[in-house]
């Protein structure tokens, strides 16, 4: 590994429950041949089995003498930490053993909002103490309950706030629906579409006891530059042949009685000019800072639900071939050119491009004014 070269590091989000521990401690225990940081809320007997054969132990007391952070050097290649604060101490002096990890999984707690978290690690490079020197975020995994999941999305959001399990899955580059083979199959399509309803760009794999091949965890590059048809793919649909309502030219999910209080929206861009993409700026602005669409005046949408954006992303071109990636969370994001279309076989002028916005109040009018600024 080359030492100067930055870190990946991913956030593991999901409910009280969901199967986080139980996935971090496969990582932690089997023989994938990955060399992995995890930094959990805390170990011991259930976290990190006694089989890991911990070859080093190391401990951090804080100002009071109690323990506040734990290293184990795993026989398999991979570090385990354990932390009881927001982990970003543990983070530095994770990073002092750099070389002897190629990537870090951050556990957050069943009650967290991963999106100031991912916030801190993706667009402040020069957050805290420098760390943006030494790591970058690679993607941000839910975790969901496919027993109790239908029922902790519908019961902990209320019409004046997003439920934290939504907040969870709306943040998410990756859903993992864990415990898949309690349910019956009708319950787990219910589940899924409740999901999709709250993120439609994020692909969602079924996992029995946190079971997945790591390629779909690390290295998935969710905030990083790629190919025009590889972050096309990536805002594509995972709808899992569900009976969806699809508009036009954008996509708006919301299913019966199967209410979530986040839903999606997407929408093809065609190829614009200069003009339209500052108006496009111009926009974004207006909707993730002050809550309204252009024009509106009012920080209510669709009747009496407040507009309220969790995550944005998407990809498109300019006239004069440069593509353009948008990545955003909550009011922080950044429009970013990755290359003329020139050098890139797979785009040309008439490529069409996808915008996607996952929060709250997300509806028909919000399509609208996003398609009069576009055309």
């Amino acid at each position: 590994m080359d030492p100067d070269r930055k870190v990946p590091c991913t956030l593991i989000s999901g409910f009280l429950g969901a199967g986080k521990s139980t996935l971090l401690k496969r990582i932690l225990t089997e023989r994938h041949g990955y060399r992995i940081a995890v930094i959990m809320n805390e170990f011991g007997d259930t976290a990190v089995s006694s089989s890991a054969k911990a070859i080093n132990v190391s401990s951090t007391d804080n100002e009071a003498g109690e323990l506040s952070e734990q290293f184990l050097e795993l026989a398999n290649g991979c570090l385990c930490c354990s932390i009881k604060d927001t982990g970003i101490a543990a983070i530095e002096n994770l990073m002092k053993r750099k070389g002897a990890f190629d990537y870090i999984l951050l556990e957050t707690t069943g009650v967290a909002d991963p999106g100031p978290i991912a916030a801190m690690f993706w667009h402040n490079e020069e957050y805290a103490m420098g760390l943006g020197n030494d790591i970058y975020l690679d993607g941000v995994v839910c975790v969901v309950d496919a027993v109790f999941g239908e029922q902790q999305m519908t019961e902990d959001a209320t019409d004046d706030d997003i439920g934290t399990s939504q907040r969870q899955i709306a943040c998410a580059d990756v859903i993992l629906l864990n415990k898949t083979d309690v349910p019956t199959e009708e319950q787990l399509t219910r589940v899924e579409i409740l999901i999709q309803s709250c993120n439609s760009s994020a692909p969602v794999h079924r996992t029995v006891r946190g079971d997945i091949d790591l390629k779909h965890v690390i290295g998935i590059n969710a905030y990083k530059g790629k190919s025009f048809e590889d972050l096309l793919h990536g805002l594509r649909l995972h709808d899992h042949d569900h009976d969806h309502d699809h508009g036009e030219e954008g996509h708006v999910h919301q299913h019966g009685p199967l209410y979530t209080s986040v839903t999606s929206i997407q929408v093809d861009v065609p190829v614009i000019n200069e003009e339209k993409a500052q108006k496009l700026d111009e926009w974004i602005r207006s909707v993730l800072w002050e809550g309204i669409l252009p024009g509106e005046g009012t920080p209510q949408n669709d009747g009496s639900k407040k507009l309220e954006v969790l995550r944005c992303k998407g990809v498109f071109c300019l006239e004069s071939g440069e593509v353009n990636v948008l990545q955003g969370v909550r009011g922080m994001y950044e429009i970013t050119p990755i290359r003329a279309a020139a050098e890139d076989d797979t785009v040309g002028v008439t490529e069409v491009g996808k915008l996607v916005f996952i929060g709250k109040g997300l509806g028909e009018n919000m399509r609208k004014s996003l398609l009069d600024v576009l055309q």
